[in-house]
């Protein structure tokens, strides 16, 4: 019964907290239905993360950004609350009318607020503390529809003691919020075995809908990830809630695309292509965007970084304020839904590591010479070039279409046009089943080219997904000539 008399007493605490408008007459947004009206973007200002958002409190910056993801049709920005710098458990007023600021700056941009709560905190056993900290926090926002949701924990680890935690502490802040949807989140390599740990740790508690965040390398496996997370999830809504792909030079999410910025970035427009599609094809809203901008080195507070590292680069904006191409991408994931279409004529060209143009988004792999032709085409202006350099070598140019998840049996239908220069050699189309650890599981071949050279002539095969397969992956494969040959207007499509 203390607790309890405390307790109200500390909301009356919270609410003096609140600075001026930050209650729900200041706000015409209506409320949104979490997660399935959902359309997020994680945010932190690019020379501040994290802590430093909140310590080195910049409003007109974070006015000027927050512009720039509504204009990418977000409705929703998150925004990250570190206890220890907020106050624990009772919290600073400064910091109180930090986030009323935010919160006010958002909704004037036409953005809703997710709130994410305990972030770098690891005290499981002060449940009271907890208790007290999240009451004063979120008290002034009680019913108020500029808050989408809370999300209580940022990838919690699903061990005893964070679900004893989290099975008092998810009625109790759903207490002080009144009508907001309250989430918590897990992550890991293996997110569907983590919520399923998280699940069964509840036991009968649950939040509003269930939140996994996942970084599947070239987003590939997405698809089968979610599939198996709402076995797990059962009833209760879920959501990917964080994804995103870095465009740094120091690593890829796909093998054979080139270490070079206008390659990377163009990878991370497919990314987000393949894993929006994912979660439209199983029912889900649009996946949650890491994070509006790239960030500087010194924007990370408790670590000393270089600007290689890949936490650097995982903005939909460069630092100089430029959109990359996932920006446009993203934008019409939010307003129009996940388009599937890829580099199927190879339009798009990037740099490679040597400065030559090659197609964008395609992996290349081989002995090989490999160009964004602009002088040959069946149609359009371009054709994907290869060159052996030997003819006991073998070449490629693969892709995993954003479409390409799998279920048993699912049916994949593909083809390309080529053309080769001179005669010999094998140039073939082949489609790959992989696993979700990216063991290739079968192939199926398609008939050699037949036509004479220097005419185009068609390549198509077509198969069903084997057991436990879960992608497809196009190859475009030239064997045993050294002169060059070339492809065009790839298509890619399934059948039940």
């Amino acid at each position: 019964m203390r607790v309890r008399t405390c307790l109200v007493g500390v909301v009356a605490f919270g609410v003096l907290l609140a600075a001026p408008g930050a209650g729900t007459g200041s706000t015409t947004l209506p409320r949104l239905h979490a997660p399935w009206d959902l359309r997020v973007i994680s945010y932190f200002p690019a020379d501040a993360g994290w802590t430093k958002m909140w310590t080195d409190w910049q409003p007109d910056r974070v006015d000027a950004d927050l512009a720039r993801a509504a204009s990418l049709d977000a409705n929703t920005v998150r925004a990250i609350v570190q206890p220890d710098t907020f106050g624990f458990p009772h919290v600073s007023s400064k910091y109180a009318a930090h986030l009323a600021q935010f919160v006010s700056l958002a909704a004037a941009h036409g953005l809703h607020v997710q709130l994410t709560l305990f972030d770098w905190w690891y005290r499981w056993q002060d449940v009271t503390g907890s208790k007290v900290w999240a009451a004063q926090l979120l008290a002034p926002y009680r019913n108020d529809p500029r808050i989408a949701f809370v999300e209580l924990r940022n990838e919690i680890l699903p061990v005893p003691v964070t679900f004893a935690w989290a099975r008092r502490m998810i009625p109790f802040v759903k207490s002080v919020l009144g009508d907001t949807p309250v989430t918590l989140s897990v992550s890991g390599q293996d997110a569907a075995a983590r919520l399923e740990s998280l699940v069964k740790g509840l036991r009968s508690v649950r939040p509003d809908f269930w939140d996994i965040h996942a970084y599947p390398s070239g987003g590939e496996v997405m698809y089968h990830l979610i599939t198996r997370a709402q076995s797990v999830a059962g009833a209760t809504p879920l959501w990917v809630g964080e994804t995103g792909y870095p465009t740094t030079t120091a690593t890829t999410g796909y093998g054979g695309v080139p270490l070079t910025p206008s390659a990377q970035e163009a990878a991370q427009a497919h990314f987000f292509a393949t894993v929006s599609w994912a979660a439209e094809a199983t029912g889900l809203p649009p996946v949650g965007v890491w994070v509006l901008d790239d960030m500087v080195p010194n924007a990370v507070p408790n670590a000393v970084v270089t600007d290689l590292n890949p936490e650097l680069h995982f903005g939909l904006f460069r630092l100089d304020g430029s959109a990359k191409p996932a920006a446009d991408l993203v934008k019409t994931v939010f307003s129009q839904g996940a388009p599937v279409s890829f580099n199927e004529g190879f339009e798009q060209a990037v740099t490679s590591e040597v400065g030559t143009a090659v197609p964008a988004q395609w992996s290349m792999t081989g002995d090989a010479s490999f160009a964004d032709d602009t002088t040959v085409a069946a149609e359009g202006s371009a054709s994907a070039r290869v060159a052996l350099r030997s003819t006991d070598a073998t070449a490629s140019y693969s892709i995993v279409p954003p479409n390409g998840g799998v279920e048993d049996r699912t049916g994949i239908a593909v083809g390309a046009l080529a053309r080769r220069a001179a005669p010999g050699g094998s140039v073939f189309l082949v489609l790959e089943w992989l696993n979700a650890s990216h063991q290739v599981l079968g192939r199926v071949g398609s008939v050699p080219l037949q036509s004479a050279a220097g005419e185009w002539g068609q390549l198509h095969v077509s198969a069903r997904a084997p057991h436990r397969a879960a992608y497809a992956r196009v190859e475009l494969v030239v064997r045993g000539t050294t002169t060059p040959v070339w492809f065009d207007r790839v298509s890619f499509s399934r059948y039940y």
